[in-house]
């Protein structure tokens, strides 16, 4: 089958197991949100020579992204095994033997890329999936470079690089000193979705579920494939994330170690940003790591998407930085899953949640706040906010704390929002906002506000709108 690879059912019963179930959830992975990436795969058609990088973490969706492309174009795909050479080629000529004859192989990589550089001159479009696992062959990466600047380059060739290790695809094809630095026409980071995403996917839950369901298990597609809508939101993390027969039990200590040959310091340094110690002297205190050991694992944490360093929204060089995990559904396991593996190993799943669905309330609260600030950067992208703004992010200046503040830097506006995952009745939206009107007075550089609340649900928020105030609760969410 030219157009698609094959699976090689003379290998071992557990290896066809795992490509046969990955092969499934890929068929059944929803395809949302994905749009502006379609588009740019296909703009790039009509280029003289296109070399498209597409990369993210695992499960996010990349190779389901690819398949809808290649739906609509002649193709060749190609799926890099986690192996060394002598398999990796076998997948290749397997991949291709009806341009052959039963049986064909290859015999090395040189003779793979002239195979690929003949079908790229004939206007195939061509796919390799986990194309960092090249560098199982000794000079695959320098031999792919050298095709690309002799021979693929100068024809009509359309090549897709797709992967999902991170740390290696930024060593290989993002740094300066990449093999493929430089050539790439197009780069596309396949993020998860977000919030405002799971309303396409999930029918039955309500937008306060969907806020918990987000919280939980975030926007990775092959993580929200695993809920069951028949289900109330508690059962599913119960029997979906806490059950020692989970496949998300230890999604993320795999993770870390595909990215990572010891990550016991990594996890360490995570769970202590979950337990909100956020500033880099607390996590070097939590962890016991010097301040230099402390800045190294931190910033590999960074290169591999883990975390992020947030600081206030008026000092973005400022040192006094937090760090935050950037997946909610990692946040989540460190938070909930790390601490409790003992009970959840002895089938005390149900006695955790229970235990633990108080403190989950209260890890809300700081979940909506990404929530929110989701939807505004979405309403300031489609012009729907009262001011134009140019940055959107948190406040604080010692004791002092704004949710969310959106500035408009020439003009000196800005729009200083309160977020509270709780019921808000007119007195107590009246009471938060002038107490949001007081703090703004210590934010410099802004010379004009506008205040809001963004709650669960706001009662008489049009009254609030009337007289000058921003609004919004998760009905206006869903609208």
């Amino acid at each position: 089958m030219a157009q698609n690879s094959t699976l090689d059912f003379t290998g071992s019963k557990s290896q066809t197991l795992k490509i046969i179930i990955t092969i499934i959830i890929i068929m059944v992975i929803q395809f949302i949100n994905r749009e502006s990436e379609l588009k740019t795969l296909t703009n790039q058609l009509n280029k003289r020579s296109t070399l498209i990088l597409l990369y993210g973490r695992r499960r996010v969706g990349k190779t389901r992204l690819v398949r809808e492309f290649l739906k609509k174009n002649k193709h060749l795909y190609f799926y890099i095994p986690n192996a060394e050479e002598k398999t990796i080629l076998s997948e290749f000529s397997k991949a291709v033997e009806d341009d052959f004859f039963n049986g064909f192989r290859f015999t090395d990589f040189n003779s793979f890329m002239e195979y690929l550089a003949k079908k790229a001159s004939e206007g195939t479009v061509i796919a390799i999936d986990e194309f960092q696992r090249l560098t199982n062959i000794n000079g695959a990466i320098s031999h792919l470079q050298k095709f690309w600047d002799e021979k693929l380059s100068v024809t009509k060739c359309y090549l897709i690089l797709t992967g999902s290790s991170i740390g290696t695809i930024r060593r290989i094809a993002l740094s300066g000193n990449a093999p493929l630095y430089g050539r790439r026409t197009a780069t596309l980071k396949i993020e998860p979705l977000k919030y405002l995403d799971l309303f396409k996917w999930f029918k039955k839950f309500s937008a306060d579920d969907l806020v918990e369901i987000y919280a939980s298990f975030g926007g990775t597609p092959a993580y929200l494939e695993h809920i069951d809508e028949t289900l109330s939101v508690d059962e599913n993390i119960i029997q979906k994330i806490l059950s020692k027969n989970s496949p998300l039990l230890d999604e993320p200590e795999m993770l870390l170690m595909q990215e990572i040959r010891t990550p016991q310091r990594y996890l360490d340094i995570l769970a202590a940003i979950a337990s909100n110690k956020q500033a880099f002297s607390e996590i070097s205190e939590a962890t016991g790591l010097n301040r230099e050991s402390t800045s190294v694992y931190l910033r590999t944490l960074e290169i591999l998407d883990l975390i992020e360093r947030i600081t206030p929204i008026t000092e973005q060089n400022a040192k006094r930085g937090l760090y935050h995990i950037r997946d909610p559904f990692f946040n989540f396991w460190f938070k909930f899953v790390r601490p409790n593996k003992r009970q959840i190993e002895l089938e005390l799943e149900r006695n955790v949640w229970a235990s633990a669905k108080e403190d989950f309330n209260r890890y809300l609260g700081h979940l909506f706040e990404d929530i929110c600030s989701e939807v505004l950067v979405k309403m300031a992208k489609n012009g729907n906010l009262p001011i134009t703004v140019d940055r959107i992010g948190k406040w604080w200046w010692k004791e002092t704390e704004i949710d969310l503040l959106g500035l408009e830097k020439r003009s000196g506006k800005a729009l200083a929002v309160e977020v509270k995952w709780s019921n808000l009745d007119y007195s107590e939206s009246r009471r938060l906002l002038s107490e949001l009107e007081k703090k703004a007075q210590q934010v410099h550089g802004a010379k004009e506000f506008t205040f809001g609340l963004m709650a669960k649900s706001i009662q008489e928020k049009e009254s609030l709108r009337n007289e000058g105030f921003f609004a919004l609760d998760l009905e206006d969410f869903k609208k």
